[in-house]
C-alpha cells in the first residue's frame, strides 16, 4: 500500500502515482516560473519540501524543509500575515509572529 499520492490534473485529463515512504515529487512549471514540492516519510514523520525557481526549472531554490504540520503553521501564518491579522513590525523592532516565520523559513534570526 502507497503510503503517499501524487495527482496530476492537465488537459489529457488525470494521473495518479503512488510513492512508498521515500516519498513523492510534484513539478509544476511554466516559463515564468515552477514550484517543486516533495513529500516524504522520516521515522513516521510526513516532512515536505518546498523549492522555487525563476524559470522553467525542474530544480529550484529551497525555501522550506521540515514537518507537515510546520508547513501548515507556516501557511496559516502567511494568510494570517496577508490578512492583516497580525502585525509583523512593531516600534522598528521584528514581532514575534516576523521571527516565527523567518525561523520557519530559514532567515536570519
Amino acid at each position: 500500500m502507497a503510503k503517499t499520492y501524487t495527482t496530476c490534473i492537465g488537459m489529457r485529463g488525470g494521473a495518479t502515482r503512488r510513492g512508498g515512504c521515500d516519498g513523492c515529487r510534484a513539478s509544476v512549471q511554466a516559463y515564468d516560473g515552477s514550484v517543486i514540492i516533495e513529500n516524504w516519510y522520516d521515522n513516521e514523520t510526513l516532512k515536505v519540501r518546498v523549492c522555487l525557481d525563476e524559470g522553467s526549472s525542474c530544480y529550484g531554490d529551497t525555501v522550506f524543509t521540515g514537518t507537515f504540520e510546520e508547513f501548515k503553521e507556516a501557511m496559516q501564518l502567511l494568510k494570517d500575515i496577508k490578512e492583516k491579522k497580525v502585525s509583523v513590525t512593531r516600534h522598528r523592532e521584528k514581532s514575534n509572529k516576523m521571527k516565527q516565520l523567518e525561523k520557519m523559513f530559514g532567515g536570519a534570526n
